[in-house]
């Protein structure tokens, strides 16, 4: 009989363990830089000038999605998104019409404004937190 209820309190004792173990998160700052990768969406969407031919005035509706390697990048980002919105928007309204419309050029356009974020990232925080600027929206008129 004796045991049974050592065992018994055995059992119960490993069960309480595991319990608290499961219920307390993972503190490892590994885990956080798994690669795994994250997205940082800049909302609301951009929305700005460009430089017209000087009779009209272009405006440009972009939305932008910033690709982090992992969870620890995610939160740098979200962080400094008004220094990324400025830098895109300042970017973006130093650009032409020609520029705007231009396929060629929007894709340059976008690897310039992902240079750019990482550039003041790099300033801001020592580390180069965009892996990919993506425009999932372009709209111009």
């Amino acid at each position: 009989m004796k045991i049974v209820n050592v065992l018994l309190m055995l059992l119960l004792s490993v069960t309480a363990l595991n319990a608290q173990a499961s219920a307390e998160p993972a503190a490892d700052p590994a885990a956080a830089a798994k690669p795994g990768f994250a997205y940082h969406a800049l909302d609301p969407d951009i929305i700005t000038n460009y430089l017209g031919d000087g009779k009209t005035l272009g405006y440009v509706r972009v939305t932008v999605e910033l690709m982090a390697e992992n969870g620890a990048d995610l939160k740098l980002l979200e962080q400094h998104d008004p220094l990324i919105r400025d830098a895109i928007i300042r970017l973006i309204g130093s650009k032409t019409g020609e520029q705007i419309k231009s396929l060629a050029s929007r894709e340059e356009l976008r690897k310039e404004c992902e240079n750019r974020v990482n550039e003041l990232l790099v300033k801001e925080t020592g580390k180069k937190a965009v892996r990919e600027l993506i425009f999932t929206k372009y709209l111009y008129q």
